[in-house]
């Protein structure tokens, strides 16, 4: 089992009539002598040097008086002076603290502003990306469609120069003459 240390109890001591007497020294012998039989809870008393408490000595009853009354007077001074100095204190902390909440709802408001603006523009690029998209498909199917009428002009051209071919070998079988455009290549 552990053994716990002894606990200190502090007692003020109050202010004696007269001056304490001298211990004799068996008196000491008798008091060093006697030790608590139970160690783990032994109390031992501390006494605190006396400040102002015991050097006051009766002199002169109203002398005496108004030292003691301005002094609770001073202590009373002193005392609402902390109470004001708590005061403002904690006003400046409430104000404080009153002060960064409102800052942080005004951050809170102007960041909401700036993702709803940045929403608005992303809505608006959407719009004008969907805009163009379709601007450009209608630029392929114009394209795809002048495309087609080209070819069929290509295709209408190269059946009329086949018929024309035709026409003109059946016509120099006919006349036995050779073409004309042939003897040109060589």
């Amino acid at each position: 089992m552990a053994v716990e240390e002894p606990k200190k109890v502090e007692v003020e001591p109050e202010c004696p009539p007269e001056p304490p007497v001298a211990a004799t020294e068996e008196e000491k012998a008798d008091v060093s002598e006697e030790k608590p039989t139970d160690d783990t809870k032994a109390l031992i008393v501390v006494e605190k040097p006396t400040e102002e408490i015991c050097d006051e000595k009766p002199t002169e009853g109203s002398i005496n008086r108004d030292e003691v009354l301005a002094k609770v007077v001073t202590e009373k001074k002193d005392a609402l002076i902390k109470a004001w100095e708590e005061s403002e204190k904690s006003k400046a902390e409430n104000k404080a603290q009153q002060k960064i909440s409102s800052i942080g709802a005004w951050e809170n408001s102007k960041k909401a502003e700036l993702e709803a603006e940045l929403k608005k523009i992303e809505e608006d690029l959407e719009k004008k990306k969907a805009k163009y998209i379709e601007k450009m498909k209608n630029k392929i199917a114009i394209l795809h469609k002048q495309a087609e009428e080209k070819r069929a002009i290509a295709e209408a051209k190269k059946g009329e120069e086949i018929l024309k071919a035709e026409e003109l070998a059946a016509k120099c079988r006919a006349t036995g003459d050779t073409p004309k455009k042939l003897l040109a290549w060589f």
